[in-house]
């Protein structure tokens, strides 16, 4: 049962459902080939609402790993709006 999130360094706790992100995983077919495991059950984690928005579960080879999400690329309204300024 989900109890805590998967962040190792956050001591947030499972309270509802609609808080933050729950994954279900699997290995993937070569990881149960090399590990021999079947059948594989998939597995869930939580990341609580502040994790959530800031990295996200992956399957990395016989555990699960956290990885960063990517910053968005685009330049806000805002910004662009001070750069043409600045280009007078």
């Amino acid at each position: 049962m989900l109890s805590k999130c998967a962040n190792p360094k956050c001591s947030e706790s499972l309270r509802y459902l609609h808080q933050g992100k729950i994954f279900s995983l699997a290995p993937t077919p070569e990881v149960q080939t090399v590990t021999g495991i079947f059948p594989v059950l998939e597995k869930r984690f939580w990341l609580c609402e502040q994790c959530s928005k800031e990295m996200t579960l992956v399957w990395g080879g016989t555990h699960v790993k956290l990885v960063p999400l990517q910053k968005k690329r685009g330049r806000s309204r805002a910004t662009t709006a001070t750069a043409h300024r600045e280009d007078r």
